[in-house]
């Protein structure tokens, strides 16, 4: 059948009706209607979810953003019609996937729009908010039980696919879609498969770099004992053996891509996608999210120095270096309360030097964004600018959003000092281990922060720690041991003269951040004495210098 634009479907007899008009798909009618909702939209897709009587699609519309997506489609079938009849491979193959009900494509077969329509996996959402949003609100046995055996079906589902000699070359979470059943049991569905390919059961090295890609994402957020759950689930399905060599193998080639992914990653929020986008006005140039309100944006652009000026903005912070206040904002159309931050120039140096590095502003929006590449917490950056001035750049600003209810360091942990003895101890506790893992992971992942010291780390209700003011965040192809002790120094000096930790409690934090539990106890005392010497040496130098600890 062929409808008003030229498209050209091919629909089940049990849906025609429903689908198609005499214009073809009812897509127009169904949103003017308001049985059809934007569910994901780009330049080179919109996904619409539709709720019919006795049916849920959704439509998937595929566009040729660029002349490379033309010149792709003059040699191969249309995105829609690829994607068709994967899904009916796959699930021929037996792995639980997408059904299509129809496929739309050009009537004069020449490169154009395509469209696929699939019956909707009720009930379902990606594996990647199922984590994140839907299983922190369990009751702690539910969630351990679902957890494990999410890890046992996440298994058994990769060693399935791969035994069918399917092959996803972009698998991540949320591509799979987790449905919970009855008593809790989980299942999971293989989408988004025009990057499949199909052929005979997969060997070792296949196996093992179309699971990186997901284990990219499971390492930073999964438990050790999940994703050994996972991996052995895996290799029952698989009937593999030498699991324990094997698994080793998969964590280092895991960590190698993790490294050349975010490599890779680091230097998107500096151009043009779909994520961020350069702006500039007259004298003041930047880069900004996407989802930034253009009014609030070209307000901004305008005038930087405007926000300081308003009538009830909250200012933080004054000083010769810099002006920090707290406003609100809209972001992706709702309201939020943000930080802006000026960086001044304080030296006659300072634009000539940023023609050979990048500014204080600019290396907190990059680092903002490297830090959350990475999984560590730390508030989003929206959006920096600066003032040029005859080809040199001068004042810097930076737009991040509010930690809501959230507490530096020395605050969070004075506000224990009215709970009873042992909840006191007990949540302090907690709080150390908090922190000594936000800066083993910070280290893990090859990143120091030269100001590591209590004001910028944030607490917020109830077990997250954050990183602020990013100024001092370094990228490292190795990070040197004496780095590691560096930053630790300047947090230890922040408590230098505090009687709310005592050396048990500071031994607590030594004994996470290095994993006793994984690597043993034989390099503590080294570690303790480095770190004990060197705070002593920070203390005399502040004292001569006459400035404070912070």
């Amino acid at each position: 059948m062929t409808g008003d634009g030229g498209i050209r479907w091919q629909v089940r007899p049990e849906c025609r009706e429903q689908l198609l008009g005499p214009g073809g798909l009812r897509l127009d009618e169904w949103l003017r209607e308001g049985r059809a909702r934007v569910v994901k939209h780009g330049p080179h897709r919109t996904v619409y979810r539709v709720d019919l009587p006795g049916l849920s699609c959704h439509v998937k519309h595929n566009r040729l953003a660029n002349l490379r997506a033309r010149l792709r489609e003059l040699i191969r079938p249309s995105k829609a019609r690829i994607e068709h009849e994967r899904a009916l491979a796959v699930a021929a193959r037996g792995v639980p996937t997408i059904t299509p009900l129809g496929v739309g494509e050009s009537a004069d077969g020449r490169p154009g729009d395509s469209f696929l329509i699939t019956r909707s996996l009720l009930d379902t959402e990606p594996l990647q908010a199922f984590l994140e949003r839907t299983l922190p609100t369990f009751a702690p046995a539910r969630q351990a039980r679902v957890r494990q055996r999410l890890a046992k079906a996440l298994g058994e589902f990769l060693g399935r696919m791969h035994e069918a000699g399917v092959v996803h070359h972009d698998l991540h979470a949320g591509n799979l879609l987790v449905h919970l059943g009855a008593g809790d049991v989980p299942r999971l569905y293989l989408i988004d498969l025009q990057a499949v390919r199909l052929g005979g059961p997969l060997g070792w090295r296949a196996s093992r770099d179309n699971l990186v890609l997901l284990n990219r994402w499971l390492s930073l957020r999964a438990s050790r004992s999940d994703r050994l759950r996972c991996w052995k689930a895996y290799c029952a399905e698989r009937g593999a053996a030498d699991g324990a060599t094997r698994a080793r193998e998969l964590e280092r080639a895991t960590w190698r891509s993790s490294l050349s992914f975010w490599a890779r990653r680091d230097r998107r929020c500096l151009g043009n996608n779909r994520y961020f986008r350069r702006v500039r006005a007259a004298g003041v140039v930047g880069h900004a999210v996407t989802d930034l309100d253009r009014a609030a944006l070209a307000a901004l652009l305008a005038d930087p120095d405007e926000p300081f000026r308003r009538p009830g903005v909250r200012l933080l912070k004054d000083s010769r270096s810099s002006t920090v206040a707290e406003l609100e904002m809209p972001v992706h159309g709702v309201p939020r309360r943000v930080i802006w931050k000026r960086f001044r120039v304080t030296a006659w140096t300072d634009p000539f030097a940023a023609l050979f590095r990048r500014t204080p502003a600019l290396r907190s929006w990059v680092m903002g964004h490297a830090l959350r590449d990475r999984d560590l917490p730390t508030p989003r950056p929206l959006l920096v600018l600066h003032r040029r001035r005859r080809g040199l750049l001068r004042e810097g600003y930076l737009l991040v959003e509010k930690v809501d209810d959230a507490a530096d360091l020395h605050a969070a942990l004075s506000r224990l000092a009215c709970l009873p003895a042992a909840e006191r101890r007990a949540e302090l506790r907690r709080r150390i281990e908090q922190v000594a893992r936000l800066a083993r992971e910070l280290h893990r992942r090859r990143l120091s922060h030269r100001d590591l010291k209590a004001a910028n780390v944030l607490l917020t209700p109830p077990d997250a720690a954050w990183l602020i003011d990013l100024v001092g965040v370094r990228k490292h192809g190795k990070l040197r041991r004496s780095r590691q002790v560096r930053d630790l120094v300047r947090l230890h000096a922040s408590f230098w003269q505090s009687e709310e930790l005592t050396r048990t409690d500071k031994l607590r934090f030594l004994r996470v951040y290095l994993q006793w539990g994984l690597t043993g106890r034989a390099r503590w005392k080294r570690w303790w004495r480095d770190i004990e010497q060197a705070t002593r040496e920070k203390v005399r130098r502040n004292a001569r210098s006459g400035r404070p600890l912070a």
